[in-house]
């Protein structure tokens, strides 16, 4: 009898977080609510708070949920044909991420939504704080792993393959903020290549910049800035 009331209690969980992914991808996370997701489940608010006593306890349960199907899918090699790194490492595997995450970067608002939230409470909550480490933790000693043979023989400055895995992070952490703010904030091929150019010395490697630069990307090109003259000066 326990172990059956233990899946239903499974199942009812999952009902729950199923629904407020949906919420989510709809009408975004501002529309997120216990009566919109007791809506989406068909279940009563006293059904819903039993198993998560608050909307909080949802968007841990959701974030969980998202990172455990991005896994599942890179394990079963279901990655997108335009992102190859299923038989790449070190430096090809890099290479293949950042093309990827450049030009075409994946299209995951309500991930995205969650993430941003969670870095907006961490000085509040050190369970979103704790989530997000965890999250930035594991991609970052896997990345760290795939430059630790090939940073010993980077002409670069001397760097360790955890503080690069880092710097990676925080290069695409910015990009993608920029990205939803202003999707034409930089130009995609021209960032792409400067990317590169960046990297490839600490790992030993010396790749052009991508022959289609300057620009292919989905990215409008930034506007010029007019030229400023100083008065009495001719231009």
């Amino acid at each position: 009898m326990s172990r059956r009331r233990g899946e239903v209690g499974r199942r009812r969980r999952e009902q729950i977080v199923e629904a407020a992914v949906a919420v989510i991808a709809e009408e975004g996370l501002q529309h997120l609510s216990l009566s919109a997701i007791e809506e989406r489940a068909g279940m009563s608010r006293g059904q819903l708070t039993y198993y998560f006593p608050a909307k909080e306890d949802i968007l841990l349960a959701v974030f969980d949920h998202m990172i455990a199907t991005m896994h599942q899918r890179a394990g079963a090699g279901q990655r997108r044909p335009e992102c190859p790194l299923a038989h790449l490492e070190g430096w090809g595997r890099l290479r293949a991420f950042l093309e990827f995450m450049v030009l075409q970067p994946p299209d995951a608002p309500e991930f995205h939504a969650l993430q941003y939230t969670f870095l907006s409470q961490v000085g509040h909550r050190d369970d979103f704080r704790e989530r997000l480490a965890q999250l930035y933790e594991h991609w970052r000693s896997h990345m760290a792993g795939d430059f630790a043979q090939e940073l010993t023989q980077g002409a670069g400055p001397a760097v360790s393959p955890r503080t690069l895995a880092t710097f990676v992070q925080a290069l695409l952490h910015g990009l993608a903020i920029q990205r939803v703010a202003d999707p034409g904030s930089y130009d995609r091929q021209e960032m792409l290549a400067l990317c590169l150019h960046l990297l490839s010395g600490f790992l030993g490697k010396n790749d052009a910049a991508p022959a289609n630069h300057p620009s292919q990307g989905n990215g409008k090109r930034p506007r010029r800035r007019p030229s400023r003259t100083t008065p009495g000066r001719t231009p």
